[in-house]
């Protein structure tokens, strides 16, 4: 029971110190008096104010009951920047307002504003208050315009590639209609001019929605809980790299898988977390590692049942060479095949011959692969499938094979025990990694699933979250183990007794130095002696000094 408390304070201590560090930002409360939200408003300090304290900007007159001076800006309504004093208007007070995602002049270029000289207009159609529909709206000549982005996290909508799912039309009021029938206002979504990736096409109208509150949660919770997985992860690392018995060919394959998921879950998680913010080198780098991360982790799984397949069909030889060799192939493949797939990842990026709906699109909307069903599938689906599909197929063929053996079973107990013991650990490894699989197979292939059909029962977050958990599932199957609490204890004692004769040695090696001689040396005889009581004899030698306390 003590054992099951510290686990469960442990695991508390982990999710408050993750949560520290990753806990959102409260909303910033506005300063009282002012005549409307600063979401409402726009600069108007270049306006002309007439006699009777109106000021006319942009052909739009506001009375001095609609504008003040303020001297902060807001950001996604959780972050507070001082500005020098400037006066705003009230527009939205004037006119139902729409909110572009850009200031003005400036169009959408990979994930940032970039100045721009298309004044091309937004056209949209409207739905008027009575129901009826006008085509082609140019929406700065019939709304007030804010400008801004509403959100952290959004996506874009593309009626033209799913126009079931992403058509939109735009409220006489402002709020936007989307395909689902549901009404977002201007702080929910924002319209764009945008550049394509390459520079070489016209802007396009793009607009951008907020991810619904439950979408927040998912990109919140999911990111914690890869984060809580980290720490796992690490302390499966460092246990098989600090025991020499556990550095064999299964845990160096096992080193390397949860090397690339732990790498991999940080980046992911500081993406969704939006760590890099817009820094367009750090949201690559961060991207594109954690990308590679993740192939490592998927062919280095595949590897350790490669290996247990391997390992039922009877290799021969002197197991120390076979091991050696087998870990120098694997690393091969594993490495070189995460690679290559990497350097097509990144050829594809940044060459400018490629189409922009071909590109991986790392660094241009977000900081991880763009939100398309065929580059999500070609990039990353593509590959986990087919490796799932292998592993289940090297699980198939060693079970059969593991079936053939155990008719052999008891001839071997009887005949020759040492092979039958071998035989019985390699089971138990085949059980092991057979449960790792379930656990890292089932998750992912729900994860594809999930992906293909895009649904939303519940029991696609279960297998989320225990996706998001693997760290601690990894954990428990591979170092929760009294085998290994065994040899971590037997290591442990073994480095303190080290370090305890090291300081023994360099004791008598500074006894040395400065002519200390110690006689252990016990009279058999001498009853007025006590038995086993050293005699310490300290000479000076007459050319030293006399040295103090070091």
């Amino acid at each position: 029971m003590g054992k099951e408390k510290v686990t469960v304070v442990t695991l508390l201590t982990l999710v408050l110190l993750q949560w520290s560090l990753v806990a959102p930002q409260t909303l910033v409360k506005e300063p009282p008096g002012m005549p409307c939200s600063f979401f409402d408003t726009v600069n108007i300090t270049d306006g002309i104010q007439d006699a009777d304290g109106n000021i006319v900007f942009d052909g739009i007159t506001y009375p001095p009951n609609l504008y003040a001076e303020y001297d902060y800006e807001l950001v996604n309504k959780t972050t507070k920047y001082p500005m020098e004093p400037h006066l705003r208007g009230c527009i939205c007070r004037v006119k139902n307002c729409i909110k572009y995602c850009c200031p003005k002049r400036q169009i959408s270029y990979n994930r940032e504003c970039i100045e721009s000289n298309d004044n091309s207009a937004v056209i949209v159609d409207v739905i008027e208050e009575d129901g009826n529909v006008t085509n082609s709206v140019d929406v700065e000549k019939r709304f007030g315009v804010v400008y801004g982005k509403p959100c952290s996290s959004m996506y874009s909508l593309d009626p033209v590639e799913y126009p079931e799912e992403d058509s939109y039309k735009l409220q006489y009021d402002g709020q936007l209609r989307t395909a689902d029938d549901f009404l977002r206002d201007k702080n929910e979504y924002c319209f764009a001019r945008t550049l394509s990736e390459n520079k070489s096409l016209e802007a396009i109208t793009q607009v951008f929605v907020c991810f619904p509150d439950q979408m927040k949660s998912k990109f919140f919770i999911y990111p914690i809980g890869m984060l809580l997985s980290v720490p796992f992860l690490v302390v499966t690392f460092l246990v098989y790299a600090f025991i020499p018995e556990l550095r064999n060919l299964h845990g160096k394959s096992l080193m390397c898988y949860v090397l690339g998921l732990a790498v991999g879950y940080t980046f992911l998680s500081l993406v969704h977390l939006e760590v890099p913010s817009d820094k367009e080198f750090w949201c690559i780098f961060m991207g594109f590692t954690g990308y590679f991360s993740f192939l490592v982790s998927f062919f280095w799984l595949n590897v350790m049942c490669i290996d247990i397949w391997w390992t039922f069909r009877g290799v021969r030889g002197v197991q120390r060479d076979v091991d050696r060799k087998k870990y120098i192939i694997y690393s091969v493949y594993a490495w070189g095949c995460s690679i290559v797939i990497l350097s097509i990842a990144l050829g594809m990026q940044f060459s400018k011959n490629v189409p922009d709906d071909m590109r991986p699109g790392i660094g241009v909307d977000s900081c991880w692969l763009k939100g398309e069903k065929m580059t999500e599938f070609f990039y990353l689906y593509f590959p986990v499938i087919v490796l799932i599909s292998v592993n289940v197929i090297l699980f198939a063929l060693t079970s059969i094979q593991i079936r053939k053996l155990q008719k052999e079973t008891a001839a071997m107990n009887k005949g020759d025990s040492r092979r039958f013991n071998k035989m019985e650990a390699d089971r138990d490894r085949f059980s092991l990694y057979l449960r790792l699989f379930i656990v890292m197979g089932v998750t992912w292939i729900m994860e594809a699933i999930s992906w293909a059909v895009d649904p939303k029962s519940w029991v696609f977050y279960v297998s989320d979250v225990c996706n998001c958990l693997q760290g601690f599932f990894i954990f428990m199957l591979f170092v929760w183990k009294p085998k290994i609490k065994q040899l971590i204890i037997k290591r442990t004692k073994r480095s303190v007794s080290e370090m305890s004769l090291g300081t023994i040695k360099s004791h008598a090696t500074f006894r040395d130095d400065i002519g200390l001689t110690v006689d252990f040396r016990c009279p058999a005889k001498r009853p007025d002696r006590v038995h086993g009581q050293a005699h310490l004899m300290f000479q000076w030698p007459p050319h030293h000094p006399l040295i103090g306390p070091v």
